[in-house]
């Protein structure tokens, strides 16, 4: 009788998690080089116009020892005349109208410094699509932000990330995006993760995670 109990538990504990896995597996990163494994390539910082300047770079974390891994580092040295300028764009990809998007990343500014970032899924050629500003929550820190929305467009044409930076010229770091289609799901990094969204602060150090 005992004998059959364990099993029967055994039995459930491997259909929770392989329930779990396959919930994991069913999410499709919809966009390019998340992860800068391919250098900075389909990333591009535009807008450099009416005094706007800055560069994006692939950064190792040089001494840090947060992570072993690429990250994406945006220098902003001078903002334009215009709020998007100067703005970072990611590699394209196609949305759905109506239908319900989820973008994640991973993102730290310089010491001793909180600063402001907007994320919109902009439709190339019009310019339009829905956005979220995290204010005043990038700090020191890694921390992951996440934002879920309805499609207010459809491709073609297609969609880009586009990143701007509220009025600093903080220099920031961007790592780990993803973009898929559904509400945010958390993912399985190995440790206990908190994460940061529209409505809240909580940080975690995504480094440290990476490294292992």
């Amino acid at each position: 009788m005992k004998i059959s109990i364990l099993l029967s538990g055994i039995l459930a504990l491997t259909m929770l998690v392989s329930s779990a896995a396959a919930k994991d597996d069913e999410i499709e990163n919809m966009l390019k080089n998340p992860d800068f494994d391919d250098n900075i390539e389909g990333w591009t910082l535009g807008s450099l116009a009416d005094g706007a300047a800055g560069q994006l770079s692939l950064d190792k974390h040089g001494s840090s020892g947060l992570s072993r891994d690429n990250c994406l580092f945006a220098r902003i040295d001078a903002l334009g005349n215009d709020a998007w300028e100067p703005e970072i764009h990611s590699p394209s990809f196609d949305v759905e109208l109506g239908e319900t998007y989820t973008v994640s990343f991973w993102a730290r500014t310089e010491e001793e410094t909180i600063t402001s970032v907007l994320v919109k899924f902009e439709q190339l050629d019009t310019w339009v699509g829905p956005s979220h500003t995290f204010n005043n929550l990038v700090t020191e820190e890694w921390q992951e932000f996440h934002f879920t929305t309805a499609m207010t467009m459809g491709s073609p044409p297609q969609v880009v990330l586009h990143i701007t930076f509220v009025g600093t010229t903080d220099d920031i770091w961007f790592d780990h995006f993803r973009v898929y289609v559904g509400e945010y799901v958390e993912e399985d990094l190995g440790q206990p993760k908190i994460s940061v969204m529209p409505m809240g602060r909580l940080a975690t150090v995504w480094g440290q995670i990476k490294s292992r």
